[in-house]
């Protein structure tokens, strides 16, 4: 920024800079003219990269949330929209030293660009811990402030500067999205990789974020001509609801009873409610049931039996638009939607629960299909899905039961009670997901529960907050649903060499959200690997088992046991089912043992019951666990072979695929009737099991979403249950 002050400039002709000036052709880093930062100092600061070329500066405002320029995340003359870069994009927070290794790496999940200003938050892979967010100001800038910028963009006489660097800066003219500014300190100018780097003030230690860098003439910037000085930066200092209601991670749309949509938003962690409204237009129709799909797709059905597709189209305010999808949904009376491709609904009179699988983010009828009945029994006054294959409810008698469903029949689910009372007033059930559940009173009333494990079928440690609920009253809409946080399938990869790789795919779409190969190694070429949860791994090398404990999957980073936890695991494969059964074949000799701890460290005590299932015959090219005591294995004769062990002991198999399986080097599955095999080529393709413990193959369908097919997966592959716990996977 230019040493003068006073210089006034129309937004219109700095607005031909924004692109060309602050992001450029090539990667840039730093405010010119002006001082180092100092290790460890302003570390809620972030350098961007979008795609392989361009790079900007930010600020962390929410462990989850960077802030930055939306013209940061722009594409020719495409414009910023919400969801996933157009670009693979990753932050560096808290590294002022971009040679050394502090802060945190992270990729950029999705955006949310602000309407009109050129702002945008982009969320985070993974939350950061270990940095402070920077607060917002609550206060407008003045003329003539002074105010601090930091960015990693080009200086006056470094191309790519390896650290962050600061300067002081003039507020000349303020408008009402926008700030005017010129250097303070001598020589202080905006540069290439600036936008998007935290303008803030600094008051008795406390440091508060003002504004973002929007462009900048340059002057004095290296490698530039420019004789104009002077820079525009985007206001922050009035979006703290705006802020609010974008970071928070939990979203409820509703009807009332005259048809009018509702949309409520509230923050998991505090219960606040961060936005509530409602839609000038009704639906048009009388609604009955409604299940929400994603961030703006609701399914909701009406009195007549026809199913409509209602796509929101904005937020603030709230509109939308209805199209009618499918029709012979009449008796169905509640609908739940577990994020993970499954549609569930209850017949009204006869309390028979169905399942459907959805295939798309946005279906039209035939995007949901496959209509199985699951079994009957299911009276509960309401419904929601916690996760994968899983669904909640309340009945009559108060109390609050937890279904898991394996597949269809009368043995497929079981039920854990989760309280035997104090669950007869809730009209409405609502979860995200997560062990977050909301519950809605007939009095309008909404209180908020914490379930620390929602997979254990225990209630004993749900937190209750009846001194602190979401709402007292006003809660009157007569149909309720959450968005599903994301739900993924997580999949670890292990390559000959010791490094381990890292996917999460959507179960849907197929669409690739992470993807990424370890610097570390193992120490050794493994042998075998099975999963046992979000952050637990265990590995072999010929005969020892180590375990691997993640420490973060973007980027990849764990930790190995120094000694194995067990000696004699010579297996060729190991699979582990979700709930507590670990499986291995070795010389054509299959193995059960149980897992006693979801951190095991020695086979003795914890990896206990070595019993063989199947002595001989075994010898199988590839295994899964695909729910509770079931595999799915491919023979070389190229069959598709499923095995029931019950608990109890003893076996039987199944052939859901007489042919076609042939060539399959790996062979994984989450469970859900979601399966995914791996060729010679390395190329890994989808399968859908409707009804997956039926030992039948006629509703077994290739399923090809795009993202999921691809070359370059590792030999080595293992899939994350859906049933494990901690899941580190479900987020919003």
């Amino acid at each position: 920024m230019s040493a003068h002050r006073g210089r006034r400039w129309g937004a219109a002709l700095l607005g031909a800079t924004v692109l060309a000036g602050l992001l450029g052709g090539g990667s840039a880093h730093a405010v010119a003219g002006a001082q180092p930062v100092p290790d460890g100092s302003y570390r809620f600061n972030v350098k961007i990269s979008f795609g392989a070329e361009l790079a900007c500066s930010g600020a962390l405002v929410h462990q989850d949330w960077v802030v930055t320029a939306k013209s940061c995340f722009a594409t020719a003359t495409t414009p910023v929209v919400a969801g996933p870069p157009s670009r693979p994009s990753t932050v560096l927070v808290g590294r002022t030293d971009l040679t050394g290794t502090t802060g945190q790496q992270r990729s950029v999940a999705s955006l949310k660009p602000h309407p009109d200003r050129d702002l945008v938050l982009a969320r985070l892979s993974a939350p950061v811990t270990d940095v402070a967010p920077v607060t917002l100001a609550g206060t407008a800038p003045a003329t003539a402030d002074t105010l601090t910028a930091t960015g990693y963009g080009r200086t006056a006489t470094e191309w790519v500067p390896d650290r962050l660097h600061q300067g002081a800066f003039t507020v000349d003219a303020v408008a009402a999205t926008t700030v005017g500014l010129s250097g303070a300190s001598s020589g202080a100018t905006l540069c290439r990789g600036d936008a998007g780097a935290p303008v803030f003030r600094e008051t008795a230690d406390v440091t508060t974020l003002v504004a973002v860098v929007s462009s900048s003439w340059q002057k004095g910037c290296l490698g530039e001509v420019e004789t104009r000085d002077g820079a525009t930066a985007t206001r922050v200092d009035d979006l703290a609801a705006w802020v609010a209601e974008q970071t928070a991670d939990v979203q409820i749309f509703g009807v009332q009873a005259d048809g009018r949509l509702t949309y409520s938003v509230i923050d998991s962690a505090t219960g606040d409610l961060r936005a509530n409204r409602i839609s000038t237009a009704a639906l048009g129709f009388a609604p009955k049931a409604m299940a929400t799909l994603n961030e703006n797709t609701i399914l909701i059905t009406d009195t007549g039996g026809t199913m409509y597709r209602v796509d929101v189209t904005g937020y603030d305010p709230l509109t939308y638009t209805t199209t009618n999808i499918a029709t012979g949904y009449s008796p169905y009376d509640r609908l739940t939607y577990d994020g993970y491709g499954s549609l569930y609904y209850i017949h009204g009179t006869t309390n028979e629960l169905y399942r459907r699988t959805v295939t798309k983010t946005k279906p039209v009828g035939a995007d949901i299909n496959r209509s199985t009945l699951i079994s009957s029994g299911f009276g509960q006054r309401t419904i929601t899905s916690p996760g994968a294959g899983r669904i909640m409810g309340t009945v009559a008698d108060g109390r609050l039961l937890s279904y898991r469903i394996y597949g269809n029949g009368p043995s497929a689910w079981t039920v854990g009670e989760l309280a035997k009372t104090g669950w007869a007033a809730p009209t409405h059930l609502l979860s995200p997901g997560g062990g977050v559940y909301y519950a809605r009173t007939s009095a309008g009333r909404l209180d908020r529960y914490r379930d620390a494990n929602p997979f254990d079928g225990s209630g004993t440690d749900i937190a209750s907050f009846p001194t602190d609920p979401v709402s007292t009253s006003g809660w009157n809409q007569v149909l309720l649903s959450a968005r599903p946080w994301t739900g993924l399938v997580s999949v670890f990869g292990a390559k000959p060499d010791g490094r381990l790789s890292y996917t999460a795919f959507d179960p849907v779409t197929g669409e690739k959200r992470i993807t990424t190969v370890s610097t570390q190694t193992l120490g050794f070429a493994p042998k075998a690997m099975a999963t046992l949860n979000s952050d637990t791994l265990l590995v072999t090398n010929n005969s020892s088992l180590y375990r691997v404990d993640i420490t973060g999957t973007d980027p990849l980073t764990f930790t190995r046991t120094a000694d194995p936890i067990g000696g004699g695991w010579s297996h060729d494969r190991l699979v582990f089912d979700g709930f507590g059964s670990l499986f291995g074949q070795a010389n054509s000799v299959l193995r059960r043992y149980t897992v006693t701890k979801a951190k095991p460290a020695n086979t003795t005590t914890d990896i206990t019951a070595n019993t063989v299932v199947i002595e001989s015959g075994f010898g199988v090219p590839s295994l899964a666990a695909t729910g509770k005591g079931r595999l799915l294995a491919t023979t070389n004769a190229g069959v598709l072979a499923a095995y029931t062990i019950p608990a109890a002991g003893g076996w039987s198999r199944e052939d859901p695929a007489g042919s076609g399986w042939g060539g399959v080097t790996s062979l994984f599955s989450p469970g859900g009737g979601h399966y995914y095999r791996r060729d010679a080529s390395g190329v890994v393709t989808g399968w859908l099991d409707n009804s997956p413990f039926n030992g039948s193959g006629t509703d077994l369908t290739a399923y090809v979403p795009a993202g999921s097919t691809s070359t370059g997966w590792d030999a080595l592959l293992s899939a994350q249950p859906y049933d494990s716990w901690p899941d580190s996977t479900r987020r919003w």
